[in-house]
């Protein structure tokens, strides 16, 4: 008996090993588990992506250059260049591929109509905000930019820069690889979940807190970020274009949040501010990753290429004159 008993036991440790394993290299072929774009911290922009990673995640293609841009390497040949600032929208993340984002796209369109190369630099990470993105010009300079245009949304009015360390601390900024696929899968994805459903007892009752229906920052003044890109502008003689983009409550309520008129107040009281609206240009939830209050899926990517290509054609043929 004892000796089938063992017999059982070791073959039961033998499949769930072999299971350990399928799953192991699953997760890292065909998914990108272990292979995540890393962040770094930085003491003047709080944190960025590593500079020059080529990573696949989720058959996604994500790519930095040496200047954690969302970009191909800048070259000295580069003379129009556009850029591009913002947050997670036009970073992407995980879930959009670098020839999926709305910089590419206006990139490789604007190449075309121009007839000379065009750079759209991508300069943005998850969660920044204008302060963010001044500060990354500051340090970094502007590129010989001809032209920059702020993506932000309602909740950009208040997002303002804390220093809080998130670079390996949160789990959606790591600085280096997981050894372990199956971990990974566990740490940032299984278990998080689960620890909500049980923290709002969902898996026996249905009558619990809804998630927030829109995004609030608790910045006491208004992001000094709007101001500083502006005047930048103005300090290089080039236009500022700032694009309003909606959040999906936004949208139900057909109109933005008070957050977001302040920004609108902010462009109104500085005639030199390009303003887009994108609830005035049809923006709808179907352009949005699943239940996702903010983010555009590949289609809002190239629904956002729309409405600025025009505007960045404009001005750039001006400039050109």
């Amino acid at each position: 008996m004892l000796v089938l008993m063992s017999k059982f036991a070791f073959k039961t440790v033998a499949i769930l090993i072999g299971l350990g394993v399928i799953l192991e290299v699953t997760l890292r072929l065909f998914f990108g588990f272990c292979n995540a774009p890393l962040y770094i911290e930085d003491p003047d922009y709080e944190y960025i992506y590593a500079p020059n990673q080529r990573v696949v995640r989720f058959d996604n293609v994500i790519e930095t250059n040496a200047f954690s841009m969302r970009s191909k390497a800048i070259a000295p040949t580069d003379t129009t260049v556009v850029l591009l600032l913002g947050d997670s929208v036009i970073n992407g993340g995980n879930l959009s591929g670098n020839n999926a984002l709305a910089s590419s796209q206006l990139e490789l369109r604007l190449t075309k109509s121009l007839g000379r190369a065009v750079r759209v630099l991508n300069i943005s990470a998850g969660s920044w905000g204008p302060d963010n993105a001044a500060a990354y010009l500051k340090k970094w300079g502007t590129f010989k930019a001809d032209l920059l245009c702020l993506v932000a949304s309602s909740h950009d009015a208040h997002d303002n820069i804390t220093h809080q360390a998130v670079v390996g601390v949160s789990r959606n900024h790591p600085k280096k690889q997981y050894a372990s696929a199956i971990y990974e899968l566990w740490v940032r994805y299984v278990f998080p979940r689960a620890n909500y459903y049980v923290s709002h007892d969902l898996l026996m009752n249905q009558n619990f807190a809804p998630k927030p229906a829109q995004i609030h920052k608790n910045g006491k003044i208004f992001n000094a970020g709007f101001e500083q890109l502006r005047a930048l502008s103005e300090e290089l003689a080039i236009p500022f274009v700032l694009y309003l983009h909606a959040e999906t409550s936004e949208i139900a309520a057909k109109k933005y949040n008070s957050e977001g008129q302040e920004i609108i107040n902010f462009a109104k009281t500085h005639p030199s501010v390009q303003l887009i609206e994108d609830l005035r240009l049809g923006v709808g939830p179907a352009l949005y990753r699943d239940n996702d209050l903010v983010h555009f899926n590949d289609d809002g990517q190239r629904f956002l290429s729309n409405q600025l290509f025009p505007v960045f054609l404009t001005n750039l043929r001006r400039a050109q004159k």
